[in-house]
């Protein structure tokens, strides 16, 4: 949830100058768009965040994440929420024919290194959208919430604005209903976020093939099916997130007010629109600092408290060049690190291989395309969904190993990535099978209702980074 803020508390003074230093630089911002390309970066680049769980040998949370980090020492690992979780940050690379095998390399090379550190505490890393094996006891704050004064804040903000606590309740095959005065419940969730940077003058079109492809991978790529025991979504995560941070009261959840987490407000014109919908969001860190507009301080702040699945960032590169990259933040972790990386190619190359294809993909109403993405996340590959080239409700199985796959290809390709058959070979088989991580791990509770059991096997196909349709159970 980002780095430390300086600030111990903030007074209404402060929020008053941060919103006028804000609304400064929205105005810079749009002088930045009325100019256009020639200010802005053409490179498509990728990177990406891993959010990580740390085991004990019983499998158990652990909450040693100070340990770790302070033993490996390096920018690219940071915190999470919970004690019990750590973020990789991998480096960024330039999308052509090399970046698979760079970003492969670069994931192993870290994910090696964080094993090798929690294994000196007698630890070990795990990927999961949700943890099976947390309980009630690991979201108390005094003893699993990271050390950084940025968590308490969050939760003392969402208490002003809210006026009652946190409250999350959602349904799948068992009801899921939690309460808390802070904003621990948000732990339960561990993901991969992708950073895609695209070119100024395609945007608009990179933003809504994201909106279709988050749909397909949500379901794609479901890893979180069991919440403190309860059969929940097949990404639960969806829920879990968008209402552990809500900060809306109850007057405006009846005024039927956005959500800080969402899924998009609607079709854009301009990435303009999207900056412009900050404005509706109360700021939750009033953080002020004595910077240059074109720093975009105060922005990216406030950008970065608004958690969309699709987030769109406004960021420079190392020449000064301003770039735009979509944040695609609706994957769980894991299992393995080799759907890691089919989740990142399949997923890339979806996005890249409708632009490619100029289909019309706001053929598809807007409210349509809303729901089909919780339907997805709910019931996972299992749904039916508007395939966006004829807006037809099939399969999305079917439309996966149909057109999904052709896509992907033609995107990859676009990119100069014709040896990606490792991935779309995973993509097939997986989508063939129906066994995503969500899958498996329902089908392995339903067979044995053993949470030990299931976090022992699932552990033991992670090691061997096998990937995740070959599960037995």
């Amino acid at each position: 949830m980002g780095s430390e803020i300086s600030h111990r508390d903030f007074t209404k003074e402060d929020f008053i100058a941060f919103k006028k230093a804000l609304y400064s630089e929205h105005v810079y911002i749009r002088s930045l768009f009325d100019k256009g390309a020639e200010l802005f970066s053409d490179k498509y680049q990728i990177g990406y965040e891993l959010e990580v769980c740390i085991l004990d040998s019983s499998n158990q949370p652990y909450p040693i994440n100070k340990q770790i980090l302070d033993t490996i020492n390096s920018p690219l690992f940071t915190n999470e929420l919970a004690k019990y979780d750590l973020e990789i940050n991998g480096n960024v690379f330039e999308l052509n024919h090399e970046a698979p095998k760079k970003l492969y390399n670069d994931l192993l090379s870290l994910w090696e290194q964080g094993q090798y550190s929690a294994k000196k505490f007698d630890a070990k890393l795990g990927l999961f959208g949700v943890l099976p094996s947390l309980k009630l006891e690991h979201f108390n704050k005094e003893l699993y919430q990271s050390d950084m004064y940025r968590y308490t804040l969050v939760s003392q903000r969402i208490k002003e604005l809210r006026h009652e606590r946190v409250k999350i309740l959602f349904h799948g095959e068992d009801e899921v209903a939690l309460q808390k005065d802070d904003v621990m419940l948000e732990a339960l969730g561990t993901s991969l976020q992708i950073h895609l940077q695209v070119p100024f003058e395609k945007s608009v079109e990179y933003y809504h093939a994201a909106l279709l492809a988050s749909v397909v991978l949500v379901g794609f790529g479901a890893n979180s099916p069991l919440v403190l025991g309860k059969r929940a979504w097949h990404e639960s995560r969806i829920a879990i997130f968008e209402q552990s941070v809500d900060t809306r009261n109850k007057d405006r959840r009846d005024h039927g007010d956005e959500t800080r987490v969402h899924f998009a407000h609607g079709y854009i014109d301009s990435w303009l629109d999207l900056f412009d919908q900050n404005k509706m969001f109360k700021i939750i860190f009033a953080d002020i600092k004595n910077k240059p507009e074109s720093d975009l301080h105060h922005f990216n702040l406030h950008n970065g408290t608004i958690w969309r699945w699709i987030r769109p960032i406004l960021d420079k590169d190392k020449k000064g060049k301003n770039t735009l990259r979509l944040e695609l933040r609706v994957l769980p972790a894991g299992p393995t690190l080799i759907d890691t990386q089919a989740n990142i190619w399949f997923f890339i190359g979806l996005i890249e291989g409708l632009v490619k294809s100029r289909i019309d993909l706001q053929k598809i109403p807007f409210e349509t395309l809303k729901d089909d993405f919780y339907a997805v996340a709910k019931t996972g590959l299992n749904t039916e969904f508007h395939e966006p080239i004829h807006g037809k409700k099939v399969s999305l199985k079917e439309w996966i190993l149909d057109d999904g796959l052709t896509l992907t290809k033609k995107g990859l390709s676009s990119f100069g990535i014709d040896d990606a058959d490792l991935y779309l070979d995973i993509i097939e088989r997986r989508t063939a099978h129906g066994q995503n991580g969500a899958a498996w791990q329902l089908a392995h509770f339903e067979k044995y209702k053993s949470i030990p059991k299931l976090m022992e096997d699932y552990m033991h196909h992670a090691k061997e980074n096998t990937p995740v349709h070959k599960w037995s159970l």
